[in-house]
Order: structure tokens, then sequence, then C-alpha cells
């Protein structure tokens, strides 16, 4: 088995402790959730518009959750505490055969934590809730699987994979095999780590990529890392993923400085043998908090902590089940956000008697979960895609936030209150917000008319989003560049028969798959969206003509996007009392 070149992992600790502080100690805090430093900190979940969810009873009980990093979750903190009557719980994958040390760490667990910590406390016999201790999706199951082969001494949260640790493990995860008893494919899988390969092209990212297109179903939450002004690296800059940024700030909406961001490399395989472009797409998708975070700590003798000389004299065996990391900071924590966020969605499109997608698998396609959460993102501070002054974009997304803040509420009304992909492969008549799926044909346009005039300004976020068409073969497990299509997005102004006649927009980037359109204030007047793919940027078989993608749009009026929010949440909560 070969040895890759040492992965540093997306680290979520403040600065001062990984710089090897003396008393990491002094980090940690024990006691009642509800008293001292934890009462002046804002609940993160709330933040992304975890509430109406929540509060509407989708807390994930019907998905599954995927974990996959360097080490394994530890679930005996008092944070993975379920009620006695819960029907769901935590498992830990192990195949010696990947040659995974399958060792709990720090790390995996404050990632877990925000994934699904069920903020649960006996409190003598009643049952309470803390917020501290709630994650994003409380109720789901989640399953931690680990790649590290060995774990450095001298470079702390850095390890070493190799091929077969990483590739094994995603195959199990996205095929759902082995998982435990009862537990089904995730609905979701988050991976907090990273290192390298910038343009996706190592054994490891074609794998990775040719599973999720293998199971579409399967979304990939990666963390984009924190390399600064360093570009992001695998898994992160893989194609068929959602690459996630980290922000700051008083209201969540400043890129962290630490957030990996830049232009990554493309390589095509068939230009002149194989040719590298270098900083020529965006791979970062979307950005939630990551700053100034409360985690559960696991202070055990293994993983990355127990190894360390540094801080030995922090393990404690066995570790405390009430410690927390204060001020945690990374990406890392980013991704979960976004991956339990998806986890909501997808509970509600499972169970929800009136807006379950049960009878359409499109509706569970990473393209289209992915276009839909692209679609209600929040603009961020400095958010630039390159639209000049005629709304034209060959980069499509922001370096550091893609198309911006994660924005659940927004997402809610996308992809469950407008137009919930029409018939056949045609296009046709939306309203405004919702989402569509459909297969293109090489050198086709699909077009799509909003039902409505715009009768005031609008504010208008369109996603597009497709696959690069890797191959994993199951008989030798591994992937395969096959093609990559080149498909582009336009807004366009109708006349009064519903004709197109001026293009008001166009995203059309050659190397991303990805396209993204942000109006901050469209004029009133009837409109139009166009899908076209024009031509292939490679394609080893000659013989692709078509392309599967998620299209999904997102129109409020100016200056009160609010108030359609806040519309959108009401409805929500009102179909769950039906069920009652």
């Amino acid at each position: 088995m070969r040895i890759l070149a040492r992965l540093t992992i997306v680290l979520g600790i403040s600065a001062p402790l990984v710089s090897g502080q003396s008393e990491p100690g002094d980090l940690i805090y024990s006691g009642e959730y509800v008293n001292g430093a934890f009462e002046s900190l804002t609940f993160v979940n709330s933040v992304v518009g975890w509430d109406t969810l929540f509060n509407s009873g989708f807390r994930g009980g019907s998905t599954v959750i995927g974990n996959i990093e360097a080490g394994n979750i530890w679930f005996g903190h008092e944070a993975f505490t379920r009620a006695p009557d819960a029907t769901t719980g935590f498992h830990t994958y192990t195949d010696p055969a990947s040659g995974s040390l399958n060792e709990t760490d720090f790390h995996a667990t404050m990632v877990g934590h925000v994934l699904a910590g069920s903020g649960y406390t006996d409190d003598g016999g009643s049952g309470t809730y803390s917020y501290v201790g709630l994650g994003m999706a409380p109720e789901a199951t989640l399953v931690s699987g680990s790649v590290a082969v060995e774990y450095s001494d001298t470079d702390f949260g850095s390890f070493s994979t190799t091929t077969n640790s990483v590739v094994s493990t995603y195959r199990a995860f996205f095929q759902g095999t082995g998982l435990g008893a009862g537990v089904s494919k995730p609905d979701v899988i988050n991976s907090s780590w990273g290192g390298g390969d910038a343009a996706a092209v190592s054994t490891e990212s074609l794998a990775i990529d040719g599973l999720a297109l293998q199971n579409s179903s399967v979304a990939l939450v990666v963390s984009a890392g924190n390399g600064g002004n360093a570009v992001v690296s695998a898994p992160a800059s893989g194609f068929n993923n959602i690459a996630v940024g980290s922000l700051g700030g008083a209201s969540f909406l400043e890129p962290s400085d630490f957030s990996s961001q830049g232009m990554s490399d493309f390589y095509n395989p068939t230009e002149a043998g194989g040719t590298l472009h270098s900083g020529v797409r965006v791979a970062v998708s979307l950005a939630a908090p990551g700053e100034r975070l409360v985690l559960a700590a696991y202070l055990g003798d293994s993983g990355s902590i127990g190894t360390h000389p540094d801080y030995a004299g922090t393990v404690v065996e066995p570790p405390p089940t009430d410690q927390y990391f204060l001020n945690t900071d990374g990406t890392s924590f980013s991704a979960p956000l976004v991956a339990g966020g998806i986890a909501l969605l997808k509970d509600v499109a499972k169970t929800d008697p009136i807006w379950n997608h049960n009878s359409n698998p499109d509706a569970f396609d990473t393209r289209v979960v992915k276009s839909v959460l692209m679609a209600g993102a929040q603009k961020t501070v400095g958010w630039d895609n390159g639209q000049n002054e005629f709304n034209v974009t060959t980069q499509a997304l922001d370096m550091r936030t893609g198309a911006g803040a994660m924005d659940l509420d927004a997402a809610v009304g996308v992809y469950f209150f407008g137009t919930r992909d029409l018939a056949g492969d045609l296009g046709g008549e939306i309203t405004t917000s919702g989402w569509d799926s459909a297969t293109i044909d090489l050198g086709s346009v699909l077009e799509y008319r909003f039902a409505t005039e715009f009768t005031e300004e609008m504010a208008l976020n369109v996603a597009l989003n497709w696959f690069s068409d890797r191959e994993f073969d199951d008989v030798s497990g591994t992937g395969s560049d096959v093609a990559f299509a080149n498909l582009n997005l336009q807004v366009w102004e109708l006349d009064g028969t519903g004709d197109f006649t001026a293009m008001v927009g166009e995203s059309a980037t050659t190397y991303n798959n990805s396209e993204f359109l942000r109006f901050d204030a469209l004029g009133a007047g009837q409109y139009g969206l166009r899908v076209l793919f024009e031509d292939m940027v490679f394609d080893t078989t000659n013989s692709v003509n078509e392309e599967f993608f998620g299209l999904a749009w997102n129109a409020v009026v100016v200056p009160e996007p609010g108030a359609a929010v806040m519309l959108f949440g009401a409805a929500l909560v009102l179909l769950r009392r039906r069920r009652c």
C-alpha cells in the first residue's frame, strides 16, 4: 500500500492550543450549561436558519449521517446522550482490511457534536435539552468512520493515510455496506479533513467523485480547509461534492481569514496527452459559521492528543464526559453545519405527508440539494463572483464563500413551497422560487418562464449544478475520468408574448460544474431562465451526448426578503400541526 504525502487535518481547535500552549486545560470548561461563559454565546444553529425546522419537529430522525475523517467520534461524551425512548443512535464503522487505526480522536468528536449532538440531560428524570449540547440533526443516526493509518507525534493534528484506507472507507459509506445493524446508506456524508491535490486528480479524488456520481442520493459535504490564501485541497477540491468555507464576524457573514480560497486547478486528460490548467475554477460551494464554537472535548489516550507529547498532561483515562473546548475555529465545523442542514431538509422530504418527495428520487439528488442551498444562500461581506456591469461572469462563485452563507429558512422555501420538479425534461413555467431536475441533450437549450411578472424590484439567486462524469469501477475499486460537460446559465427579459428578447445576465464558466447568478435588484418585468449545453470540455469516449442537472432559483421582493422567509417558515409550522 502506498503511503500518501502527509495530510494536514482541517483543525477546528483555536490557535493557542495548536501552537503548543503549555496549559491547554485553560481552554476547557466544565460546569452547568446555563452558567458562566455559555450564557453570552450565540447559538450557531439559529444563525443558519435551524429553528424553524427543529421547532416544527424535523430533527433528522429519518436520516443517516456519515462522518469520515482521521479518527472516530467518541460517543461517550454527554453531548451524545439521547433520551431513553430514542429510536436512533450511534455506530462506529471498522474494517481491518482498510488498514485504518480506527482510533477515537478529539477532532472527530467535535465534528460529531456539530452533526448530531443531542443536548439531552436527564435533569433528575424529567429530561431537558441544552443549547450547548444540541447539534444540527439531534435525532439522526450517526455513523463514524476513519482513514488515518498513522498520527504524527511532531505535527499536532496531522496524520497519514493510504489509498486503501481512504477508498475502502468512502466506498462502504457511499454504498451503505457494513455500517452497522439496520443502518442504511447515508443521506449525507461529512468530511472535515484534507490536504493537497488542488486539481483533484489523485487516485483517491477520482474514486470519491466516482462514488458520488454512482450514489447521487448521498450528498458529500467537505471542509474547504484552513489554508488562508491557499487554494482548497482534496477531498474538497473534487467536483461532485459541496465544499464549505468558514464565516465569522458579529453576524457570521464575514469570510474567516483562515478559510481556504482562490482559484483551483483543472486537469484535461485528453488535451495534448494531459494538460493542467492552473487557477481556473472556484471549488468552494457555500459557507457557514466556523468561529467561536464550544464543542465536546475528547481527552483520551488515542488519536492526535494521545500520541502528542506536548499534550501528555491533558490526557485523562477514562476521559471526562463533561469537558468542552472553547472558542474553536475552523472550516471543520462549517461543513457539518451544512451536512446537518441537509439531513434536516431530507427529513422533511422523507416524512412530511404533504411535502414529502419520496415519489421522486431526483429530489434527493446531490445536484438538486446543492442547487437549492445555493439558491437560498445569503450574500456574504465582500461577496464577488466576478459579475460585471452586464451581469456576466466567467467565475460563477465567490472564491471564499461560493454562493454565500447557508440559510435553511430560505432553502425550505425553495425546496418545498415553490415549483417542485417540472414534468419531463422540457423546462416550462415556474413560480418565483423552486427547483427542477432534467437531462439536457448536447447542443440544446431548456427554457423556464416565470409565470407572473415581477411588479417591483426583486432579488434573484439562480444556481445550476451537474457532476463531473467520473466513473467508479466496483471490480478494481478505482475511479477514472470519463467526460466533463460545459453547461451555461442565463437570465433573460421576455416580451409580452413570452419570447426571450434580451439577456440580462449569464454565468458561463468553462471548468466549473456550478453556474451561479445573483441579482441584488432586478427591475420590474417578465423574466425567464435558460440552461444551455453548448459543448464538452472533454469526452474520453466520444459518446457523451446528454447531462443531468439540478437547477434552483429564489426571487424575493427588495428590500424586504425577510418577509418571504418568515412566510415559508410559518407555512411549515402550520403543515406540521395538520399532522396531529
